[in-house]
């Protein structure tokens, strides 16, 4: 993950899960069986999210990211709107072929990333 790149990473995220929803499918089934259990210090993915979190806040301190969000906020948010259609697979446009209807998906996913989470351009 970029943190000066939300909107890429969050178009990475969306094709990850149309290339792989039983990935998907299998995370969403631990958040269930797991519910609210206490992550050892050591779990990865408690290591991932603090990685993230900690390049998020390190892109905020450097004045690449809107320091009016807290990061995990951004890391849920950026997850939750990247993912959205993983878990909306029944709902298609009838008549519109899968390659297509993913990358109009995509776009909007990316164009709602970019408008909360602008990229930041090298100058």
């Amino acid at each position: 993950m970029d943190p000066t790149d939300l909107p890429a990473y969050a178009g990475r995220v969306h094709d990850y899960f149309a290339a792989h929803p039983e990935r998907y499918r299998l995370m969403a089934w631990g958040r269930l069986e797991l519910g609210d259990t206490e992550r050892a210090a050591d779990d990865p993915i408690r290591q991932t999210v603090a990685h993230k979190t900690e390049q998020l806040r390190k892109a905020q301190e450097a004045g690449q990211l809107d320091p009016a969000w807290g990061p995990l906020d951004i890391l849920v948010l950026v997850n939750q709107i990247a993912a959205s259609w993983a878990d909306q697979p029944d709902i298609a446009a009838a008549g519109i072929e899968r390659d297509t209807f993913l990358t109009a998906r995509r776009e909007a996913i990316v164009t709602a990333v970019e408008r909360l989470f602008p990229a930041q351009r090298p100058a």
